[in-house]
């Protein structure tokens, strides 16, 4: 017979570690610390006067431009690297997409595209159609060879890892056009605050969208037109980013009269990339759910 004491309470059942990071938390993380900075420099300018309306220092605007590549590397990053199982290269694919941008994005936009010469000419349809084959499809396209090339064989262990590493490739392909806009335009503080905010924004959209098709891709057997739907859906959407986000920033006054709303634009890249995210967090979830119950029903066969 046992005099050992009996413990009254129950045993604690150990709790599982989950090993990756959490992509979608330090995400909401960054776009979230990127919407706060651009509103908060936009109401100091044009509510509260902290900011000189006129304020078009270069320094500012080069340290707005690095704010989404810093948010990435303070909650991104460090979370990665203290991850039980990192996702490798990811740092990596960041920099091809930064070089990708500058090396062939720049040049086709500046000396073939030239979309500033006729896209506002044209109506909004024009605008997204003309939008989504020029840069949207281009953007798509280099994110999409960037990840197929390097990470995907190796490295796409489940399709969460796919959105991790696109919205890495995005966000290297951003930063690069966020510093060209601080360094080639004489724009205000304000101006590049929520410039910047939403051209990252929309790239980071778009990058979950090849994300899913590349991670689906990876993990089951999709038809041939898979890939070329997923990226021209991706463009379309650019598309109708770029054509919406004209709306929301020229608020119409009366005939002949036009007004310029800057913070529609801004909240109108916020409601588009929270959208992709929940969207496509859903149909990840989703996909690794109907796997894990085929899987389970296979066993008990």
């Amino acid at each position: 017979m046992s005099f050992e004491p009996i413990l009254l309470a129950p045993e604690e059942e150990p709790v599982e570690v989950y090993p990756y990071r959490r992509v979608w938390e330090t995400t909401w993380l960054e776009i979230t610390v990127m919407f706060l900075v651009a509103a908060l420099i936009y109401a100091g300018t044009y509510v509260f006067d902290f900011v000189p309306g006129d304020a078009r220092d270069i320094g500012s605007r080069v340290v707005l431009a690095l704010l989404p590549l810093g948010a990435w590397l303070v909650f991104s990053y460090r979370s990665e690297r203290r991850a039980v199982e990192p996702r490798q290269h990811i740092l990596s694919v960041l920099i091809l997409g930064a070089l990708v941008a500058g090396a062939i994005a720049q040049p086709l936009t500046e000396r073939l595209f030239v979309p500033e010469r006729w896209l506002p000419e044209q109506g909004f349809f024009g605008r997204v159609l003309g939008y989504t084959f020029t840069l949207g499809f281009t953007a798509v396209f280099l994110k999409y060879t960037v990840l197929r090339y390097t990470v995907w064989i190796n490295y796409f262990r489940q399709r969460l890892d796919a959105a991790a590493y696109a919205l890495a490739v995005s966000l290297g392909f951003a930063s690069v056009l966020n510093i060209q806009f601080a360094l080639d335009t004489n724009a205000t503080i304000a101006s590049t605050g929520l410039w910047v905010a939403s051209n990252t924004f929309a790239h980071l959209g778009t990058g979950v969208v090849v994300g899913f098709f590349l991670g689906e891709l990876r993990s089951g057997r999709p038809p041939v037109i898979w890939m070329p739907a997923g990226l021209l859906l991706a463009a379309f959407l650019s598309g109708i980013h770029y054509g919406f986000r004209g709306i929301a920033i020229v608020s119409s006054l009366g005939v002949g009269a036009t007004a310029s709303r800057p913070i529609g634009g801004l909240l109108l890249s916020f409601g588009f990339v929270a959208v992709m995210l929940i969207v496509f967090a859903f149909l990840i979830r989703s996909a690794d759910e109907r796997q894990e119950a085929m899987i389970g029903r296979r066993e008990l066969l």
